[in-house]
C-alpha cells in the first residue's frame, strides 16, 4: 500500500505538469504588457450550451458543454517574435505530445493547429497559432471534444451593433 501511496506522489505531479505547461505559457502572455487576453471558463461555456440548445443547435451545445475553458491571447502591437518562438517551442516539445492537425498560409498570415490527447483520459487540447502582419494570437481550447466538433466553433459569431435593428 506504501508503494502504491508512493508511486502515486511521484507520477501526479508529472501528470498535472504536462497537462498545465500551455496554461502556464497563456498565464505568463496574458500578464504580459503589449498583449491581450480573453478566458473563457466552464461556468460561461455551460451557459454558452444552454442558449445554443435554446435556439435548437443541440450539437452546438455539446460540444460547448464538453469545453473546460478557451483561452485567447494577442499581441497588442510591435514584435511578437518572442511569443512565437515560446508558443513553438511549446507545441513542438516531445513530452506534450502535440500533434499538427492543420496549417495555412495567406497573405503572410501563417495559422497552426496543433492537437493532443490531455489528462485526464478522454479530453483534449487544441492549440491554434496564428503570426503575421496583420495579427499575432495564440488560442487554447481544452475539454472533451474531437477535431470534428471544434470546427462549430467558428458558427459563434459575436453580434456588432450595426448586425441589430438599432444600430442601423
Amino acid at each position: 500500500m506504501k508503494r502504491i501511496l508512493l508511486l502515486l506522489l511521484i507520477v501526479l505531479p508529472l501528470l498535472c505538469g504536462a497537462q498545465n505547461v500551455s496554461w502556464r505559457f497563456f498565464d505568463r502572455y496574458a500578464k504580459s504588457p503589449g498583449f491581450s487576453s480573453v478566458q473563457l471558463e466552464r461556468k460561461m461555456m455551460r451557459m454558452m450550451s444552454r442558449q445554443a440548445a435554446e435556439r435548437g443547435d443541440e450539437k452546438l451545445a455539446q460540444l460547448l458543454k464538453g469545453i473546460e475553458s478557451i483561452c485567447i491571447v494577442a499581441l497588442d502591437g510591435g514584435d511578437g517574435g518572442q511569443f512565437v518562438a515560446d508558443a513553438e517551442a511549446l507545441v513542438n516539445h516531445a513530452s506534450y505530445r502535440f500533434q499538427p492537425v492543420m496549417s495555412e498560409s495567406r497573405d503572410g498570415q501563417v495559422t497552426r493547429f496543433y492537437l493532443r490527447s490531455a489528462v485526464p483520459p478522454g479530453y483534449s487540447e487544441l492549440v491554434m497559432l496564428t503570426s503575421g502582419p496583420r495579427e499575432t494570437v495564440a488560442v487554447n481550447i481544452y475539454g472533451r471534444f474531437d477535431l470534428k466538433q471544434v470546427s462549430r466553433l467558428s458558427t459563434i459569431r459575436p453580434k456588432r451593433p450595426s448586425d441589430s435593428p438599432e444600430g442601423r
